[in-house]
């Protein structure tokens, strides 16, 4: 589960996933907008899933995305926010 800072994040993330996996967009309670994403069976899957977003994030621009993995909170950040840091 990505999470995102707006609907439209949201959705363009969902766009680029949906033709390769079974992925669909989440609005939680709080307004926060996610995109859930199913693994597929492949042993590399979650790297190839990971590298996917990690593209996206390059091409939006955007500093960060939250992911959860196995109920735990992640973050994969951009490449100037990663040197930034």
């Amino acid at each position: 589960m990505f999470e995102l800072p707006s609907e439209a994040e949201a959705e363009r993330l969902w766009l680029r996933l949906q033709p390769g996996r079974l992925a669909w967009l989440h609005r939680r309670e709080d307004d926060t907008y996610c995109v859930a994403a199913v693994l597929r069976a492949e042993a590399e899957d979650l790297a190839l899933l990971l590298r996917e977003l990690e593209a996206w994030v390059a091409e939006t621009g955007s500093p960060q995305v939250r992911f959860e993995l196995d109920g735990r909170t992640y973050s994969l950040r951009g490449r100037r926010a990663s040197i930034a840091a």
